[in-house]
């Protein structure tokens, strides 16, 4: 069986004799196989050998026994910035990239984004979490609601977006926080409204432009409104707990809608189906985008929400008593 290094150099001679040059070998090696399999100096190594008529894929002869690597060292480099590369600690211990992979994966080191900071829960919350929790399930498993439970969530979108990098996690570790996008950049709020079947009612406010109250109230009147008539009956409203969803006016705009608030535990981002599920897709959609102005974002939203099919709504909301669980098993501490 070809190893992972002979595969790699016939890639690289088949991008060469297609007549790519380097970079594009490189993106298509790596969109194919990720970016592990080679860095971008080797390729342009291999690829100045092919231009001068050497094809040949084979390691050159080398005198002595090859170079012993402090496995321990390497292990220490990790853990003081888990956000290394391979290659980055391959050329500062000067040996190949899939030898410090081996001894990063031999320590069960696994190549993961890393979290955003969570609120640090004192017991108290963590005990209405679990109480929420068991009887959110209590009253699912006696008459299954699903069905009726619109969910609703903000989110900023920044005209330029933000990456999480990855890092090198043991089992059972957290990576290391990354610090949220400067706040002050050009962004859009979006507003979202969906359930099992789907986006119900969207928008974005105007840049830079907050929720309210008063224009929360507008928003629940016009998701209302693109409701099908008999769909605004027996609304279960998942919505978490931000000063404009709790106000008084907004009590009193559902109650004149006739929908039910559900009760969400503060802080519980892991348990609302905007967070754990949507807005994660999201994240992964706009990643590295640029936004010229909103309404070219408004299209790229367009996109994404057109992108996905019907199971993909239905699965976020009937992953929720699942999540209840969890929280109870968890004593109330988050899980995710």
């Amino acid at each position: 069986m070809a190893t992972q290094k002979e595969i790699t150099r016939n890639l690289l001679l088949y991008e060469f004799r297609l007549g790519h040059n380097a970079q594009t070998a490189f993106d298509n090696i790596t969109r194919a196989h990720g970016r592990q399999m080679i860095s971008i100096r080797q390729t342009y190594e291999w690829f100045a050998k092919f231009r001068a008529d050497n094809t040949n894929l084979a390691d050159q002869p080398r005198s002595g026994r090859p170079r012993e690597i402090d496995r321990d060292a390497v292990i220490e480099a990790i853990d003081l910035d888990p956000t290394l590369t391979t290659q980055d600690l391959a050329d500062e211990f000067d040996c190949g990239h899939a030898q410090i992979s081996r001894i990063l994966k031999a320590a069960g080191k696994k190549w993961r984004k890393g979290h955003w900071i969570p609120h640090e829960l004192s017991q108290a919350q963590k005990r209405k979490r679990q109480d929420i929790a068991q009887k959110l399930l209590r009253r699912h498993r006696r008459a299954p609601f699903l069905n009726n439970i619109i969910t609703i969530d903000e989110k900023w979108i920044f005209f330029r977006s933000q990456r999480r990098r990855n890092q090198w996690i043991s089992p059972g570790q957290r990576g290391t926080p990354t610090p949220r996008p400067n706040q002050h950049a050009p962004k859009a709020m979006l507003i979202v409204f969906w359930d099992r079947t789907g986006p119900l009612y969207w928008d974005l406010l105007p840049a830079g432009q907050t929720i309210n109250a008063e224009r929360y109230c507008e928003h629940l009147d016009r998701c209302s409104e693109a409701l099908p008539r008999r769909r605004r009956r027996n609304v279960v409203l998942l919505q978490d707990n931000a000063r404009p969803h709790v106000a008084r006016l907004t009590q009193a705009k559902l109650t004149e809608l006739g929908w039910e608030r559900l009760d969400h535990p503060p802080y519980s981002p892991d348990l609302s189906p905007s967070d754990f599920h949507l807005f994660r897709s999201l994240e992964h959609w706009l990643n590295k985008k640029k936004f010229r102005d909103i309404n070219h974002l408004r299209r790229e939203l367009t996109n994404f929400f057109r992108s996905k099919g019907l199971e993909f709504y239905r699965r976020g909301i009937d992953l929720l008593p699942e999540k209840w669980q969890n929280c109870v098993d968890s004593n109330g501490a988050y899980f995710d």
